[in-house]
């Protein structure tokens, strides 16, 4: 297992500040064509709200499985996965909160009754969550010189499709070992992935091709770039394989995270950018990604190939 002495961190606290954007978003870019992950220092999401939201989802998770499994994952990404439960079988227990705004309160029979009375501060949480992604996805746009800073930006409308999707993960103690994973390696499938993480325990490929342990640190968010940006940038932005074994989080300690993934309109078609706008051929996660093709027909392979079936019965187009 490598270190982590050079993984990246960027100061964003000046990020709306026109002096310092540029540099800012070269630094932003440089890491993410690099290693696809960095830490973000001095992001915009209060320590009080991202504290708030964790301790929820604690409380729900040590909820008894009756009171979680009767409302599993629907259509719009709304419902509770129980651990061991993909094709993988990662141990981990996972709560999903998707759709676009409204939908919880809309939709809050497809909740866990823990929820229901919850569901305005996860709303808020997510909204806060899509605007950093905005931020950042401007920064990518105005590194690589494209002629519209909102280029990436405009694809992801929080109105649309069933993405932008906040999740609250529980790797879960055990007396016993499992016979299943903590998370198998695997590259996320959407833009941009924000990370909320308790402790230490995922682990990423470096840029040498070594397994390094990804910093936690203290008022820091954990960013990872997916396969549909990465794509779609012609290969100058990086999608970075990550993993969480039993070595890193042994069976008898808990972990708790919660990712916010940033996912464009599902109507929006994925063609290469840029002098490597010839990327060819594209196969990650076992599935081929070839120009053309939609966020959402990419977003049902996914599906498909972890879970054996397809959640997007309701996607929204833009």
């Amino acid at each position: 297992m490598g270190n982590h002495s050079d993984f990246p961190i960027i100061d964003i606290s000046r990020i709306s500040d026109p002096a310092q954007q540029i540099s800012i978003a070269k630094a932003i870019t440089s890491a993410s064509a690099q290693w696809g992950f960095l830490l973000l220092k001095g992001h915009p999401i209060p320590a009080k709200d991202i504290n708030e939201v964790m301790l929820m989802g604690t409380e729900f998770f040590a909820l008894t499985e009756d009171q979680k499994a009767p409302w599993p994952v629907n259509g719009k990404y709304i419902g509770y996965s129980a651990a061991l439960s993909d094709r993988h079988k990662d141990d981990k227990m996972s709560m999903w909160f998707g759709g676009v705004p409204g939908d919880l309160k809309q939709d809050s029979e497809a909740l866990p009754p823990y929820w229901r009375e919850r569901a305005a501060k996860v709303e808020k949480f997510k909204h806060t969550c899509y605007e950093l992604v905005i931020q950042l996805l401007q920064c990518f746009a105005i590194a690589l010189d494209l002629s519209d800073r909102n280029f990436f930006a405009k694809a992801h409308p929080e109105n649309a499709g069933n993405g932008n999707s906040l999740r609250m993960l529980m790797y879960p103690a055990r007396t016993e070992p499992s016979k299943g994973t903590r998370m198998s390696p695997h590259t996320d499938s959407d833009s941009v992935t924000l990370l909320f993480q308790d402790s230490a325990g995922l682990e990423v490929e470096s840029p040498t091709g070594e397994w390094v342990k990804a910093p936690c640190i203290d008022s820091h968010i954990l960013v990872n770039l997916g396969d549909s940006l990465c794509f779609w940038s012609g290969g100058q932005l990086k999608a970075t394989k990550h993993r969480v074994t039993f070595e890193g989080v042994p069976h008898d300690r808990a972990r708790q995270t919660m990712a916010y993934f940033g996912r464009a309109a599902p109507d929006t078609v994925l063609e290469p950018i840029g002098d490597r706008a010839n990327i060819g051929r594209y196969n990650t996660n076992g599935i081929d990604v070839y120009p053309g093709i939609t966020v959402g027909e990419y977003g049902r392979l996914i599906m498909e190939q972890i879970y054996g079936t397809t959640l997007h019965k309701v996607e929204r187009q833009a």
